[in-house]
């Protein structure tokens, strides 16, 4: 009988060490096809630039209320941080993992923010008031060109870490490690 029991006991052990294992492959294998497909690894922004960033919203007269967009918002720290300032935020995400994450914490705090999983290049953001992106160079000249193409004028587009080509800042903040762009249309 203490055999059987311990038996047992190693099979579910077993069971729950493989399911989670395959869990964990099923997320990194999602987030590394995600990677190759946006060519946009994740990175975290750091707080103090997210607070500088919304302190940068209000000197331009940003009101509460306005719609935020973050593009490639990650776990949604962002989203969460502007629906404090009174944002109505708005983001989109691609890699499982993270989309998740932001989902979990969405549920934890009784948040209001959306967090889509979608491609943001092909999802109409023209009610968007302020767009946030911390993405790589290389993808920036497309994502330059969606948002020209279809932002409302006076809308603030702020590129962390990255300029926008062709674009000329107004207000470039001092972040670290990386600068801030701030752009209107």
């Amino acid at each position: 009988m203490d055999i059987l029991y311990y038996l047992i006991i190693l099979y579910i052990f077993l069971i729950i060490v493989i399911v989670f294992s395959l869990i964990f492959l099923l997320f990194a294998f999602q987030t590394i096809i995600t990677i190759i497909k946006t060519k946009v690894p994740f990175a975290r922004t750091p707080d103090e630039n997210i607070n500088k960033m919304l302190a940068e919203l209000k000197r331009q007269n940003i009101p509460p209320g306005s719609r935020l967009y973050d593009l490639g918002c990650g776990n949604g720290r962002v989203l969460f941080e502007a629906e404090k300032h009174g944002y109505k935020s708005v983001g989109y995400e691609l890699s499982l993992y993270q989309y998740l994450r932001g989902l979990i914490k969405k549920k934890l705090n009784r948040s209001k923010v959306k967090i889509i999983r979608k491609d943001f290049m092909r999802q109409d953001i023209s009610d968007a008031d302020v767009i946030f992106t911390f993405l790589v160079g290389g993808v920036m000249s497309r994502v330059g060109e969606k948002l020209k193409n279809n932002l409302k004028k006076g809308t603030i587009v702020i590129s962390y870490g990255f300029t926008i080509a062709g674009w000329k800042p107004d207000k470039v903040l001092e972040t670290k490690p990386s600068l801030t762009y701030i752009y209107r249309i």
